[in-house]
Parts: structure tokens; C-alpha cells; sequence
């Protein structure tokens, strides 16, 4: 759901950090991202730290899961875009993972073959989305959110009559600019809960020395522990091998 709600190109400043609540899975979540440096990718080009943490309470000062990652801004949050990748699950000690297995923890759909999220022209009714499908654009508004009223745009993207989610952008909302998005036909939201401009690292990185996740000759990932499923956007290899 993160990649389906991120802009092509990542232009959030240092410091900016944002909560998302979640509702319609299993359990109630929240998620938050914050830009905690800048840096540059492997190939030179201007890059920030993401740190995301997923949780049961809104605060998430137990998360479930963390990671931080180099995105490249150009890129944005797609599989192309993150060249770096440090994991830890609960009290699991941080790892980095191997670039050989970073494919493995994103799934076929956040490749950007086809952006989610273009960059918004300008005013219309509707716009083209392929075939078959529209997304219908409105003009700003004020809307309520769990983090209070912010100004937003509402779009609506359809296959057909079929609609296939519902998203309010506002640049009041720090990183991604988004307010909220839906998901109608799974019943299932994220919504802004918490933002701000003061984020720190929360997370400790491992010695350059210490041992990265690989893949094992299996097929599977060595990993310290079982990636939790309430982390969207990420997918985890199972090893074939009993």
C-alpha cells in the first residue's frame, strides 16, 4: 500500500516524518516514515534515509518491525529506487541486507513499470490512466483527518465502473503528501494519524563488519527471524527446501 500511495520522486527535506493508521486488515496497524539523512546512492545521485516503522499502537515506541533505507530522490520508494536496505524485527539486532537479495523483499508490483502516482498536471476533470481506466480528480477541499483538518485534493481511480481506490493529496502532509487513501472493494484505509518536521534516527546500524542477510543456496533468505506480514510493501522469499 506505501508504494501505491508514493509519488514518483522523493523530495521530502531532513527531519520531515509522518504516522499512518491503518484499518481493514486483521488488525488495526500504523506505520511511520521519517527522513533521518541525506546521502548519496551508489551511483552518485542525491539520496535520503527512510526509516519505517510498523506497529500496534500509534506511537510506536515497541515497533513490530524497522527499516531504513537509501532512496534515491529521483526513484522514489520503488524497488528501483532503494539501494540499501537495514532490517530488524522486535529485539532482533539490526542487519543489513545483501544487495543480491534486495529484490526479495519487494513484490513484482512495486517495480515502476507503471506509477501509481503520477505527478499531478494541470486542474481537469478526469484523467487518462490507460485502458479501460480513469482517474477522476476534484478540486481542493478541506477534509477531517485523524491528525486534524488539512486541505486536499480527492481522486478517484476506476477500471471501468469498478473503483479501485480513492486518495486525498495534501501538501500541508510532510514525505508523501498524502492525506488518506481507500481501498473499497478490500475495505481497507490508511490514514494520516500524526506528522512533523523533527525526526531523529531511531534506529542503530550495524558495524560495517557484521553479517548481512544473503540469500542461502536454497532459494530462500537467511534471515534473523520471519518478517511480520503487517509490513505492506514488503514480501519475503519462502525457502523451498523443507
Amino acid at each position: 500500500m506505501l508504494f501505491e500511495a508514493a509519488p514518483q520522486q522523493l523530495e521530502a527535506r531532513v527531519g520531515e516524518w509522518v504516522t499512518y493508521q491503518m484499518e481493514g486488515g486483521p488488525q488495526q496497524g500504523f506505520v511511520r516514515l521519517a527522513v533521518v539523512g541525506e546521502d548519496k546512492d551508489p551511483k552518485g545521485r542525491d539520496a535520503v534515509w527512510l526509516e519505517m516503522e510498523f506497529g500496534k499502537h500509534w506511537e510506536l515506541k515497541a515497533p513490530l518491525a524497522q527499516f531504513r533505507m537509501l532512496v534515491t530522490r529521483e526513484l522514489g520508494l520503488s524497488s528501483e529506487g532503494v539501494s540499501r536496505l537495514f532490517v530488524t524485527q522486535g529485539y532482533e539486532k539490526v542487519q543489513e541486507v545483501d544487495t543480491s537479495a534486495l529484490p526479495f523483499f519487494f513484490s513484482p508490483s512495486d517495480a515502476r513499470t507503471s506509477p501509481s502516482r503520477p505527478e499531478l498536471p494541470p486542474p481537469s476533470e478526469t484523467l487518462p490512466a490507460g485502458s479501460e481506466s480513469t482517474v477522476f480528480r476534484g478540486p481542493p477541499t478541506r477534509i477531517m483527518t485523524l491528525a486534524g483538518t488539512v486541505t486536499a485534493e480527492p481522486m478517484e481511480a476506476r477500471y471501468r465502473k469498478l473503483v479501485l481506490k480513492r486518495y486525498w493529496i495534501s501538501r500541508e502532509i510532510p514525505l508523501l503528501h498524502l492525506a488518506k487513501i481507500e481501498f473499497p472493494a478490500i475495505k481497507y484505509t490508511m490514514e494520516v494519524r500524526e506528522y512533523g518536521v523533527d525526526a531523529k534516527p531511531r534506529m542503530v546500524l550495524p558495524s560495517p563488519s557484521d553479517k548481512k542477510i544473503t540469500l542461502e543456496p536454497g532459494g530462500g533468505l537467511a534471515l534473523p527471524a520471519q518478517l511480520p506480514a503487517s509490513a505492506p510493501g514488503f514480501i519475503q522469499e519462502k525457502d523451498p527446501t523443507p
